[in-house]
């Protein structure tokens, strides 16, 4: 069966009625002896199937785009938040990594002051004025040691705090790219 006319457009109805015509070629066609195979005329159903692709809606092939753009954006957006995920997940282990041997640098010079404080306290003990001195001056000794610690300790926790919040700003602003990029492609539609 061949249809007659070129109309060129996207007319729904003009492809059913195409649909129905390669239909009704492969029900009429002379089935092959002994199979559930047909012979039919292949310049005749590619000019329908031609037909077909001319008359499709523009809004089916504008769909497609969308639907490629869209995988393509994702792909991208999943890209970027791997790579953002990475690079904290490398900074927050180096800051780790920083903050142990900050923590053990502090232990030392703190077992360093209390080492120097006991031997000022042996020095000193046999006279008891000057003992009460030297074990007043070490409990300052230990508590500057102690504070000193408390704040490198303190330090370590802002600045892994820091990248964290550096983290869920590149996050934000990720998920405003994709949310714009989404409007975007939602208007495109219109």
């Amino acid at each position: 069966m061949k249809l007659k006319g070129n109309i060129i457009g996207g007319n729904v109805m003009e492809v059913l009625l195409l649909l129905d015509a390669l239909e009704n070629i492969i029900d009429k066609a002379a089935n092959l002896p002994l199979s559930t195979k047909v012979i039919v005329n292949k310049e005749e159903l590619l000019e329908i199937i031609s037909d077909v692709r001319i008359k499709m809606p523009d809004e089916l092939k504008q769909a497609q785009w969308i639907k490629e753009e869209r995988q393509k954006i994702l792909i991208e957006a999943k890209k970027e938040a791997e790579n953002i995920k990475k690079e904290c997940e490398e900074r927050l282990q180096s800051s780790m990594e920083d903050r142990k041997k900050i923590l053990a640098d502090a232990q030392k010079e703190a077992e360093m002051y209390k080492i120097e404080a006991d031997r000022r306290i042996k020095d000193m003990i046999d006279e008891n004025e000057i003992t009460k001195r030297a074990t007043e001056q070490a409990r300052e000794i230990m508590h500057s040691a102690q504070q000193d610690a408390k704040k490198i300790r303190l330090g370590s926790k802002t600045y892994a705090d820091d990248l964290l919040a550096e983290l869920g700003t590149r996050v934000e602003n990720i998920s405003i790219i994709i949310k714009n990029n989404r409007e975007e492609l939602k208007n495109r539609k219109r």
